[in-house]
């Protein structure tokens, strides 16, 4: 499916059922809600494959059994799905520190140990972008309409100034927000090209198994899972469509890590 088709298909997200959604509470952070299904006679452009979404952060932790801090949210087999997808999943600069997002095809488990994975590796890079992080406190705080001294905006009608001045920052810190930072375009438009199959001119061979973004504290990161860590040409292949669909600049530096080594 073309570039223009798939940005040209997004699906109305108002026309999703509110009902029959899967919901991740994550603390204080945010609140993942997708439906489950769409009305069939939405369903007009299916993907070459299905995807799923996952999520784990320190609130689904478990720490004898990492598979089971795995939250299945979504799996998408339109393009129609796809966008609803991304209008109900929080961005990117609002998850909090340790958060993952992994959108791997159907079936196929964000794990070094599933059998499509066991012999593959991965392609990834670091951001360190402080204005991702800014934006992330700019949003919580708008959102939350907490002052300066942990109040919620008009709870202390004593300090009727103080909470109009903080109204007007909030409204200010929610409009700065609203312009999506780098990363945030920069997982989406990776996401998209996951599910239009241009991440690889030869998509039959399903050398990528999925997409992972870990939100950290100095640098989040993004990696590109493929299936087979020696197939050096696909490899080489597909960093060049990623350099590209991801608009790094050449001060990014790209890492292939097979995931026999066990390293990060």
């Amino acid at each position: 499916m073309s570039d223009e088709k798939l940005r040209g298909a997004r699906a109305d997200p108002a026309a999703a059922p509110a009902a029959n959604s899967a919901t991740v509470a994550d603390g204080a952070e945010t609140k993942l809600a997708v439906p489950r299904s769409l009305d069939p006679a939405l369903m007009k452009h299916p993907l070459h494959s299905p995807w799923t979404l996952w999520y784990d952060s320190i609130s689904t932790y478990d720490s004898e059994r990492w598979e089971l801090s795995l939250v299945e949210v979504m799996t998408v087999h339109t393009v129609e799905e796809f966008f609803v997808m991304l209008h109900y999943c929080k961005p990117p600069h609002v998850l909090r520190l340790s958060a993952q997002y992994h959108f791997f095809r159907e079936g196929v488990k964000p794990m070094w140990e599933d059998p499509r994975n066991k012999d593959g590796g991965k392609l990834w890079f670091g951001l360190d972008d402080k204005k991702v992080g800014d934006a992330g406190k700019k949003w919580e705080s708008a959102t939350t309409g907490a002052t300066a001294g942990g109040e919620k905006d008009g709870t202390n009608a004593g300090n009727t100034n103080s909470s109009s001045n903080h109204g007007a920052k909030a409204k200010k810190d929610e409009h700065e927000a609203e312009k999506k930072p780098e990363f945030d375009t920069m997982w989406e438009n990776l996401l998209m090209a996951l599910v239009g199959e241009y991440l690889d001119p030869e998509p039959e061979g399903e050398h990528i198994m999925g997409l992972v973004l870990s939100k950290r504290k100095y640098q989040n990161r993004i990696a590109l899972w493929l299936r087979d860590a020696s197939a050096n040409e696909a490899v080489a292949r597909i960093e060049k469509k990623l350099v590209k669909e991801a608009g790094l600049p050449p001060s990014v530096k790209i890492i292939f890590t097979p995931h026999s080594t066990g390293k990060s």
